[in-house]
Formats: structure tokens, C-alpha cells, sequence
């Protein structure tokens, strides 16, 4: 059990600095998550916490590399594989000896052996974490796709660097000629047995999907499965299984067109399961960093607490070096992506700051061996503190100079205008529905509810929304009023119909004094009517005595009013039961009258003031009317209703082909607009089937 609690509060704090970050996004996400890991830090079940190497490479940096060929574009690749080698093999290679050496030389006591693994460590870079950092700024086309390219091969260099070293180190043999052989080997045996494996995985999964086993809970989990399988299989024979996954993605993303050929709902479901899952993956890498640094802080004091300046000396020195040769690489064009010459300062020095290193350096990290011949294994802790402090450089020198070197990126569409034009066909299908199914309010606004909560998401001003309530109060009010003078309704009941209703109004938190008014004027209305009304009464009774008393009545009027007395008070008590009967049946359908009523007069009063800028108040007034509404009427999904969401889909189609003829719609709007209620629809069709 407290290995699933581990997990259980890392997944939750990976989630809370997610949920953190939207709210302050000018901070990179990976702080938070790393926050939240040191936070974390502080439970008693993460005190020492060590986390098996092997584990992590296999749950967390397989699915993660998988993920990132399946998304690389496979011809850009084929175009670029001249930038692909210069960078993620000859720099890489590059990088790793001349810091190894540097290592060695900055701190005599780390074996030189240990040295190039620390190198191999810190060489790989992430362009998760760069993208991170970037939300918000152009970074160059060209750079960007550079960056991408690399992280997908680079990693495999610095695993297959860091595995000749830890080899060399724990065996004590090393030759240069048998390091080259043993890295191509390792390399393009990777790269070839993930093709060949990527080929099957890619065939049996077209063949589930033809033979009619295309469902979500088939197809789904085995796609989650096959970068596990890859990479264990690939492991098993000694190659890289890094480099397996990526060329099992590659093979996924060269067979996007044979991939498709499956439901919508089966790739809607595949795409936002994989987004989600790599989502929590990337922020555990560093919840994880969070959570152990805490611990290697403390082994380190233990060790020598004297050699912590020289450390955090030597990460700052290594961060500087792979600094300047990246920028020398790109700005002397030997990376190869082809910038103008005129460019390449400015390509060279963002290409340099971008190169943030993250999920595969703590990956190799936390790697590094528990124990060597029955002991702990040297310089582990500092060799993770080393590479803790390189990555946390790598994100924040980036954090604080890039914003001053790129500018605001420019979306194709502005998201503000996008969600207002949202709102705005929301708003004329759910006009144009009001306007043409008068008769069955409840079905309509059932639906025209639906379409509002996917408008937006933005929360209802609650100053707004309680002066809409206000008016719907007065209009609940006044309708009631005048079913009572209609004769509908009997004046008792109005009366404690309005006083519940102001009740329950003052416990919504409306204005008391806007509520006294309310009742104030109802009351007084009732009074006078009730006058008027007895005022009549008494004049037609003395005008039927008086017709009385000039016309006596006969023996047989007499009889027939005797009779009638001793009839009421001979009334047995088992009709008295039935008469209360058929009073609540009474107030139950003068209650029922009243609610269609008073729902009929909102919903026009609501069509009427509905707008773009009121959407959201609105909106929450609608659904509280609703809700109050199904409580007496049907809440299942009638075949009217159907063919309203129907309509209100081509009326949002219409508001787009009037908008696009009008030449008031980019084209990149409209056909996100389009897109949005394509989904919309295929979501709701969806539902309706399993409902069937």
C-alpha cells in the first residue's frame, strides 16, 4: 500500500501545480511541478525516497519518447536528417568528451570514467520543457523544428555515452575502437529493431481496426502498451530501447493515413488519452526532481559538506560550456537548418538558450546504480545534485533573457475574438430558436441550456446575475397578480405562493429592500382588489334582498332551502377525505398553471435581453429556471428536442456563412469556429446513441 500512496500524492501534486499554473503562466510550469515535489518532500513517506532507475526509464521515458515520434513529421525528418546527425550525434558526441574532461579537471577526485557520465547526463536536451518556456513567444521556425529534431536522437546519444561509461567505470576497461563500435551497434540496432517492430505494431493495429475490433477499450489501452513492449523487447537484446520507442513512433507517424481509416470517436479518444497521459508524465519527471533533491541535499552534507560550492561551481561552468558550443554550432552553420546568414546571430543565440535540459537528464540521473560491489555508489548523490542544478539553470536563464530577445507570439486567431464570435452564434441560433418553436418552451430551452454551457466557461458576475433575478422576480410577481385577478386563482393562494417566493428569493441573497417593494405593492394590490371585490359583493347582495323583499318566496323555495341545510349538516365524514382530495388536486394544478406560466413569461423575458456581453448571467438565471421546471415536467430526451439541437447546429453553421460572406470572419477563425461545432455535434450524436 505505500507504494500506491507514493504514486497516489505524486500523480495529486503533479495535478495542483498544473492547476497553479494558468493562474501566474509567466513562471515555467516545470517550477511548480519542482515546488510541489519539495513541498512533498516533507511527508514522512518520501524521507530518503529513492526511486528505481530502471522503473523510470520504462513507465516514464519510453511512453514520453514514444509520444514524441508519433507526433514528429516524418518528411520534415527525411529533409532535415543532415541537422538531425550534426546535432544530436556529432554535437552530442562533442559535448560529452570536452565536459567529461572539463569535469575531470574542475573536480580531481571524480574518476574520469564518471566524469564523461556526468557529461552524458547533462547533454540531452528537452523540447517539452523549452515549448514550456515558450508558450507565449515566436521562437524561430527553423529553430524550433531544429530543437524538436534533436531532443528526439540526442537522448539516445547521451544514454548510449552514459552506458559506455558507467561500463568503463565499473569494469575498468574502456578502448576507443571497441566505445565507437559498441555506440553504432547500440544506436542503429536501436533504430532498426524499433522500425521492424513499429511495422508490426502499426499492422496489427490496422488489422484489429478492419476486423471490427475497433473499439476505444481495444485499441486505446494496446497503443499504450506497444512503447512498454518496445522498449523491453529492444532492452532485452542490448540495444537502445530510447532510440526503439522514437523509431516505433516514427513508423506510427509515417502510417498516419492508414491510422486514420477508424472512427472519430476512436481517434478523439486515442489523441486526448495520450495528451493527458503525457501531460501528468512530464510533470512527474519533475515533482519527482522536487521530491528528491531534498534527499540528495542531505547525503551530500553528510558526504562533505565542503565540496557544495565546488559542485554548484562546476554545474554553473558545464551550463556555460554547452552555452557557447551550441551557439558556435549554430551560429557557423554546422547545424544545417539553413538560416540566412543575416539570421544566424540571432538564430544562434536563441537556439543556445533553448537548449533546456530536463526529463532525460534526471532520467539518467536517478539511473545511475544504488550500489557497486556491495556499497554505495560513489559521487551518486553529487552526480544528481549536479545535474539538478544544470537543469534548473537550463530553465530559468532561458525564463528571464528570451522574453527580451523574441517577441509576443501572434496566434492565427486572437482567443479573445474567437470566444466572443463563440458567443455570438450561441446567441442568434438560440434567437432563431426562440423565435421559431414558440410552443414548447421547456423543450427549447432544455436545449438552448446545452448550447450556453459550451459557449464559455467564464463565471456568471454575480452583480449582473442578481439584478437579472431581481426582474425575474418581479416578473414571477406580476404574473401571479394577474392570474388572481384573472379568477385563475383564488387570492389566498397567490398570496402564499408570492410569500414563499420572496423567501426563497432573500435566501438567494436578492435585495431585501427590492423584496419588501415586491411585497409591498403585491400587497397593497391584493387589498385593493379584495375591496373592489367586496365592495361589489355587498352592492349585488342588497340588491338581491331588496328583489327579495319585493318578491316573497313560496312554501316550495322554503322547503327546497330547508332541505339543502339539513343535507350540509347530515354530510358524512368519509366524503370529507375525498373533498380535501380534490382541493389539493385543485392547488396542485393551480400551482402547476402558475409555474407555466411564470416560466413562459422568464424564458421570453431572457430571449429578450440575451446578448453576448450577458451571456454568462444569463445563462445561470436559464438554468436555474430549468432545473426548477424539470422538477415537474419529463427530463428524458424527447424527439423534439432532437431535432432542435438539429437546428441549432445549422443555425450556427448559417451564422458562419453569413459571416464569411460579409467578409467579418478570417478564414483561420471560421474554420475553428467550424471545427468547434463539428465537435459539438459529434459529441451530442454520440451521447444520443449510447442513450438509445
Amino acid at each position: 500500500m505505500e507504494v500506491f500512496y507514493a504514486v497516489l500524492l505524486l500523480v495529486i501534486a503533479t495535478i495542483v501545480a498544473n492547476t497553479i499554473y494558468p493562474l501566474f503562466p509567466a513562471i515555467p510550469q516545470a517550477f511548480y511541478q519542482i515546488f510541489a515535489g519539495a513541498l512533498l518532500s516533507l511527508v514522512p513517506l518520501y524521507h530518503h525516497f529513492i526511486l528505481e532507475p530502471e522503473v523510470f526509464m520504462l513507465l516514464i521515458i519510453a511512453p514520453l519518447m514514444f509520444y514524441d515520434g508519433r507526433n514528429a513529421n516524418a518528411r520534415e525528418l527525411r529533409h532535415n536528417v543532415g541537422s538531425v546527425l550534426s546535432m544530436a550525434v556529432a554535437l552530442a558526441i562533442l559535448t560529452v568528451v570536452l565536459m567529461g574532461y572539463l569535469s575531470h579537471a574542475i573536480l580531481g577526485t571524480l574518476p574520469l570514467a564518471l566524469a564523461f557520465a556526468l557529461a552524458a547526463i547533462v547533454t540531452p536536451t528537452d523540447a517539452v520543457a523549452v515549448s514550456s518556456i515558450t508558450t507565449n513567444m515566436a521562437v524561430p521556425e527553423r529553430v524550433m523544428g531544429m530543437l524538436e529534431r534533436e531532443s528526439l536522437f540526442n537522448d539516445a546519444s547521451g544514454l548510449v555515452a552514459f552506458s559506455l561509461a558507467l561500463t568503463a567505470f565499473t569494469t575498468g576497461k574502456f578502448s576507443v575502437g571497441g566505445g565507437i563500435k559498441h555506440f553504432l551497434i547500440v544506436f542503429f540496432g536501436g533504430l532498426l529493431i524499433g522500425l521492424v517492430l513499429g511495422v508490426v505494431a502499426v499492422w496489427a493495429r490496422v488489422f484489429l481496426v478492419r476486423t471490427g475490433k475497433d473499439s476505444s477499450s481495444v485499441i486505446v489501452p494496446y497503443d499504450i502498451l506497444v512503447p512498454f513492449m518496445i522498449y523491453l523487447a529492444a532492452e532485452h537484446v542490448g540495444l537502445s530501447g530510447i532510440l526503439a520507442v522514437v523509431a516505433a513512433g516514427l513508423m506510427y507517424s509515417v502510417s498516419n493515413n492508414q491510422l486514420r481509416l477508424s472512427s472519430t470517436q476512436l481517434q478523439l479518444v486515442s489523441r486526448t488519452t495520450w495528451r493527458i497521459l503525457t501531460s501528468i508524465l512530464n510533470g512527474f519527471v519533475f515533482v519527482l526532481l522536487g521530491v528528491s533533491l531534498p534527499t540528495v541535499w542531505v547525503n551530500i552534507q553528510q558526504d562533505s559538506s565542503k565540496s557544495i560550492p565546488t559542485y554548484i561551481f562546476l554545474a554553473v561552468v558545464l551550463y556555460l560550456v554547452m552555452l557557447a558550443l551550441r551557439y558556435l554550432w549554430i551560429r557557423f552553420d554546422w547545424a544545417l537548418i539553413r538560416s540566412k546568414k543575416s539570421e544566424r546571430p540571432h538564430h544562434a543565440i536563441v537556439g543556445a538558450l533553448s537548449g533546456v535540459h530536463g526529463t532525460i537528464t534526471l532520467a539518467m540521473a536517478f539511473s545511475l546504480p544504488l550500489t557497486l560491489n556491495g556499497q554505495a555508489f560513489p559521487f551518486r548523490n553529487s552526480m544528481i545534485f549536479i545535474a539538478a542544478v544544470v537543469i534548473v539553470l537550463s530553465l530559468l536563464v532561458p525564463t528571464l533573457v528570451l522574453p527580451l530577445l523574441l517577441p509576443n507570439k501572434k496566434l492565427p486567431v486572437d482567443p479573445a475574438k474567437a470566444l466572443r464570435e463563440r458567443k455570438a452564434l450561441v446567441a442568434y441560433a438560440t434567437e432563431r430558436l426562440s423565435q421559431e418553436n414558440p410552443d414548447d418552451p421547456s423543450a427549447t430551452q432544455a436545449v438552448i441550456e446545452v448550447l450556453n454551457s459550451q459557449a464559455t466557461d467564464a463565471r456568471p458576475d454575480k452583480q449582473k446575475m442578481s439584478e437579472i433575478l431581481n426582474h425575474t422576480t418581479q416578473i414571477e410577481v406580476k404574473t401571479v397578480q394577474d392570474m388572481a385577478d384573472a379568477g385563475t386563482i383564488s387570492q389566498g393562494f397567490a398570496s402564499r405562493y408570492v410569500r414563499v417566493l420572496l423567501i426563497k428569493s432573500q435566501m438567494s441573497h436578492n435585495n431585501p429592500f427590492v423584496n419588501f417593494s415586491l411585497w409591498f405593492r403585491f400587497v397593497s394590490h391584493r387589498i385593493s382588489h379584495t375591496v373592489n371585490r367586496r365592495r361589489h359583493r355587498e352592492q349585488r347582495i342588497a340588491l338581491q334582498q331588496k328583489r327579495l323583499q319585493q318578491q316573497p318566496r313560496t312554501p316550495e323555495q322554503e322547503r327546497w332551502l330547508a332541505q339543502q341545510r339539513v343535507q350540509q349538516e347530515r354530510r358524512t365524514p368519509r366524503e370529507r377525505p375525498r373533498r380535501n382530495t380534490e382541493e389539493d388536486a385543485k392547488r396542485r394544478e393551480a400551482f402547476l398553471q402558475i409555474e407555466q406560466d411564470v416560466y413562459n413569461n422568464v424564458v421570453a423575458y431572457l430571449t429578450d435581453i440575451s446578448s453576448v456581453d450577458n451571456q454568462a448571467e444569463v445563462n445561470a438565471v436559464r438554468n436555474y429556471y430549468n432545473a426548477r421546471h424539470r422538477r415537474y415536467v419529463s427530463k428524458e430526451i424527447t424527439d423534439q428536442q432532437n431535432e432542435l439541437f438539429i437546428q441549432a447546429f445549422q443555425y450556427e453553421y448559417t451564422y458562419i456563412r453569413q459571416k464569411r460572406s460579409l467578409k467579418e470572419l478570417s478564414p483561420a477563425l471560421a474554420d475553428e469556429l467550424y471545427q468547434q461545432i463539428s465537435t459539438d455535434q459529434m459529441l451530442y450524436m454520440q451521447e444520443l446513441a449510447t442513450t438509445d
